[in-house]
């Protein structure tokens, strides 16, 4: 963390810009999730529980999966390492990971179908997502692409005097509250249960690697790819394959194949971005036209399920 972020102390313990962001997105997403449960006629005591069992579920879940996958955490691993979460390393896949479980946990407990009680907090968690994002601000390095070929200094550039970078973590606050807006939408259309909550895995999924791919701090990153985009793969691939399964085999076929081809596509541009003379601006519009097409595609099967 930046020092100069530090917004209070007590003796050694700094209670910094940013994690006062993070607090204030889990607020604004229990609150959002506790209006959406009173809407839709689900019990009070859900979203309670759940506020109670998301910190220490998403926190545990956010570490272990930082220290899984961040290979330069390997050479220092240990217990006491792996506890020391307050000097940093979380990965905001864990945290929404351990916020799903903890609303399962809290469905099961009490006794609430879970599909209803997912996709009641799907818009939720992109709120947490927006204010996380915008915290990131007040975090060295983390969030900023690699250099630009120009020179600016704005709120969507950052320039330390000798390079300018976009600060990729404005464009995904912004993507978050536009989803955020998306899904609150299909809550209210949908009529099958747990389809909003893979429609926003698709929507995050598809979109999170076009930002990972932004980024340029090394967080998490294996080689050229940081492991999140291979996470964020992963979902969008399970519900564009649950779509296509119920259209049939052939469906579930056509996914896999262009699901490969996709990914393919992204490791290849990923080979391209400064190793080649290819103009970046135009294999990032090359990268959101392929990520789209997993995105259309698992809506086709979607809307095709509908009309069989």
């Amino acid at each position: 963390m930046l020092e100069e972020t530090v917004v209070y102390s007590v003796g050694s313990l700094n209670i910094y810009r940013y994690g006062i962001f993070i607090a204030v997105g889990a607020l604004a997403a229990l609150i959002v999730f506790a209006l959406l449960c009173r809407r839709r006629s689900i019990p009070v005591d859900v979203p309670l529980l759940w506020g109670v069992l998301a910190i220490p579920m998403g926190l545990v879940c956010s570490r272990l999966l930082f220290c899984i996958f961040d290979f330069r955490f390997h050479g220092m691993v240990s217990i006491r390492a792996i506890l020391s979460f307050w000097g940093g390393g979380l990965s905001m896949m864990g945290a929404l990971l351990g916020a799903v479980l903890a609303a399962l946990l809290a469905a099961r407990i009490l006794r609430v179908f879970p599909r209803t009680v997912l996709d009641t907090l799907t818009p939720a968690l992109f709120v947490f997502i927006f204010f996380a994002r915008l915290g990131e601000g007040s975090t060295e390095l983390l969030g900023r692409s690699r250099s630009m070929e120009f020179d600016a200094s704005n709120l969507l550039f950052f320039n330390d005097g000798y390079s300018t970078s976009l600060n990729t973590y404005i464009l995904e606050a912004l993507c978050a509250a536009v989803l955020f807006i998306v899904i609150l939408v299909m809550l209210r259309r949908e009529r099958r249960p747990g389809d909003v909550l893979l429609k926003g895995m698709l929507l995050f999924g598809c979109t999170q690697i076009l930002w990972e791919s932004l980024r340029f701090d090394s967080h998490m990153r294996w080689s050229f790819i940081s492991m999140q985009m291979g996470l964020a793969a992963v979902l969008f691939l399970v519900p564009l394959l649950i779509f296509a399964a119920r259209c049939g085999k052939k469906a579930v076929i056509i996914s896999v194949i262009v699901s490969a081809l996709v990914i393919g596509g992204i490791v290849g541009i990923e080979l391209m971005i400064d190793r080649t003379d290819v103009s970046n601006v135009l294999l990032y519009i090359s990268y959101v036209f392929l990520l789209a097409v997993p995105a259309v595609l698992g809506f086709y099967w979607k809307n095709r399920s509908l009309r069989a």
